[in-house]
């Protein structure tokens, strides 16, 4: 199998950083070095230019094949770097209804994508709102992710209230296996026009109607199945996502670049020392600290770190809770009220809760902030 070696200059100093094999090129790329030049701005978070050998000069961008003798090709980043972080996604995935302010997520993704799978099409039911950035990496998290990327955008920059990892802006409809394999990096989406790619430069099976620009399905991994796809197959899964709702606040694409270039990097990385501690060093300087285990049922994404508490005092809170539960249950029959009216009267309330919760949510991003110093 051929493969093409991708190296970054960093430091004055090529680094073996990515492996591709040509077949995976092929399959997502018409313009090989256009969607390489892409995939080493989303890891790298730094535009840049291509050439084949370590003197130069700059590739043909326009060439739809590589010479037979090319096996290498080097990125030269115009600006300092500011790379994903290689733990960015994982796949301990979490519900979207547990908390009013994740049902609320859960309600805003669905009224902008539709009641189905943006892939599949399939009914609400079969999907979660899925989080982009994992909902376990917090505001905290997400902001930094803004913070170091933000200047690199090219598109509408996210606001200050745009940064809660609750955001709509972080999130898309999927069946629930689809989530999972967004959770380990298995899929990602790409969206067009970028840095580098429009839209007829990548392999894509475009759906509903012609638009600006294009939210579509690629997959990191050859072996996706997709035997669960076969109206797919003709496109070889790479599909563009149908949005069927009212399309406001669509997914942020600096956040979409940001996946793509954690499933990239973690699925053709080089495995090279000194390729791993460039990242390694990053990440530890940027991210490291910024989110918790999310198998941690304490664990609260919109609380900073440094504050996070845990103890006898949540669980007696969370059993006053459940017997508070039972006790409306009983009151509610005695008073006759049927669960259509209490479903309603729930929801109501959720609705509240779900407005003071982003509220708070907001509030404490921009407590942070002021802390940071950040402007």
């Amino acid at each position: 199998m051929t493969e093409i070696e991708i190296f970054l200059i960093y430091d004055g100093t090529p680094k073996s950083f990515l492996l591709i094999p040509q077949s995976d090129i092929q399959r997502l790329a018409i313009y090989p070095f256009r969607w390489l030049r892409y995939v080493m701005f989303a890891i790298c978070g730094a535009r840049g230019d291509l050439s084949t050998t370590p003197e130069g000069p700059y590739v043909n961008y326009d060439r739809t094949e590589f010479a037979d003798a090319e096996t290498r090709c080097y990125y030269w980043p115009s600006e300092d770097c500011a790379f994903v972080d290689h733990q960015g996604l994982h796949d301990q995935l979490t519900s979207t209804e547990q908390t009013p302010c994740r049902s609320g997520f859960r309600s805003d993704v669905m009224r902008r994508d539709g009641p189905t799978c943006v892939v599949t099409q399939e009914r609400k039911e079969l999907c979660d709102a899925a989080h982009l950035i994992p909902w376990s990496k917090g505001d905290e998290y997400i902001l930094r992710v803004i913070q170091l990327r933000s200047s690199r955008d090219t598109s509408a920059p996210l606001a200050s209230s745009d940064v809660g990892i609750d955001n709509i802006r972080n999130g898309i409809s999927l069946r629930k296996d689809l989530h999972s394999k967004l959770g380990r990096g298995a899929i990602a989406f790409i969206k067009t026009p970028n840095y580098g790619l429009l839209p007829e430069h990548i392999r894509r099976l475009q759906r509903g109607d012609l638009r600006a620009d294009y939210i579509t399905l690629h997959c990191a991994h050859p072996d996706f199945d997709l035997a669960l796809f076969p109206s797919l197959l003709e496109a070889g899964a790479n599909v563009d996502a149908l949005f069927q709702g009212d399309g406001d606040s669509p997914p942020s694409t600096l956040i979409l670049d940001y996946v793509y270039g954690v499933a990239a990097y973690n699925a053709w990385q080089s495995k090279f020392d000194g390729d791993f501690e460039v990242m390694k060093q990053y990440h530890d300087k940027h991210y490291k600290g910024l989110h918790t285990d999310p198998s941690d049922e304490t664990y609260d994404p919109h609380r900073s770190q440094k504050h996070s508490r845990t103890g006898r005092r949540d669980e007696r809170e969370n059993d006053l809770a459940k017997a508070m539960d039972r006790l409306n249950r009983y009151v509610m029959h005695i008073r006759g009220i049927t669960p259509e009216e209490a479903a309603e009267r729930r929801q109501k309330e959720i609705e509240q809760e779900e407005r003071a919760a982003q509220e708070a949510s907001r509030n404490k991003v921009m407590e942070w902030m002021k802390d940071q110093d950040i402007n």
